[in-house]
């Protein structure tokens, strides 16, 4: 059984639906960290939203598949309105940017999360994990290191940087899945990914995961959840933890 949880929302800011949603996980339930798309057009309502909880944690959730860049003018990742490209848009259906454009988006969506709340976010991580991928690995660990921040690592890459991470999605969305999750063997610690939501009507036109978050949410709440934490002794921290320690 493993001795500590980071419970992360993805995808904070994306809507006013999932950005309430994900505070709620955090007051009434067992959310302990999110990351922010600071793109999206309810990004820094969010951040507001979040100052009234300040044991959460937030790192930035770096995009590059979702709405539209920060910087204007980049092509090796945007269509000709000036779009981050989906998935589907390449050949392999993973986004391989030219790493110096891909490099100055990101740090500007670091740069934007700073201006605005005055300090640094606690990690970084991706919308689609597609800086785990291609050329964009080597730009997540430069940007990991001059930030001095950690990163989800979806498979082994680096020992600097936090080495686990379980899903909690779609069919995966259960009881059962979370108790497999606290029992990953070889690490104390273990990152648990998840999209909680309150479903409005632009989450459902801007993504495809939508009615689950639901499900999501009220597992996180759920007092059959808080006692197995409880009955096994699981310390649920964020990831300034780790990097305090």
């Amino acid at each position: 059984m493993i001795k500590k949880l980071i419970i992360n929302a993805d995808d904070f800011g994306m809507c006013e639906g999932n950005s309430l949603g994900i505070l709620l996980a955090h007051e009434e339930g067992l959310l302990s960290s999110t990351t922010v798309m600071m793109n999206m057009p309810y990004a820094l309502w969010a951040l507001d939203k979040a100052k009234a909880y300040p044991n959460l944690g937030i790192g930035v959730h770096l995009t590059l598949t979702a709405g539209k860049p920060l910087l204007p003018g980049k092509k090796s990742y945007t269509d000709e309105e000036g779009n981050f490209l989906r998935p589907s848009a390449y050949e392999d259906e993973f986004p391989d940017g030219e790493p110096g454009e891909v490099y100055e988006e990101w740090k500007a969506q670091i740069e934007a999360f700073i201006a605005h709340t005055g300090h640094l976010p606690t990690h970084l991580d991706s919308h689609h994990y597609v800086h785990m991928e291609h050329r964009q690995l080597e730009v997540i660990k430069r940007l990991a290191k001059e930030y001095n921040l950690p990163i989800r690592q979806t498979r082994y890459v680096d020992e600097n940087y936090f080495p686990a991470r379980c899903e909690f999605y779609k069919d995966g969305v259960s009881f059962e899945t979370f108790k497999e999750i606290c029992s990953t063997e070889g690490y104390d610690t273990v990152e648990l990914v998840c999209h909680p939501a309150l479903v409005d009507e632009r989450l459902m036109n801007v993504s495809s995961y939508n009615m689950n978050r639901i499900k999501e949410l009220e597992l996180l709440k759920s007092d059959e959840f808080k006692q197995f934490i409880k009955d096994h002794d699981i310390q649920i921290i964020t990831y300034a933890d780790i990097k305090n320690n």
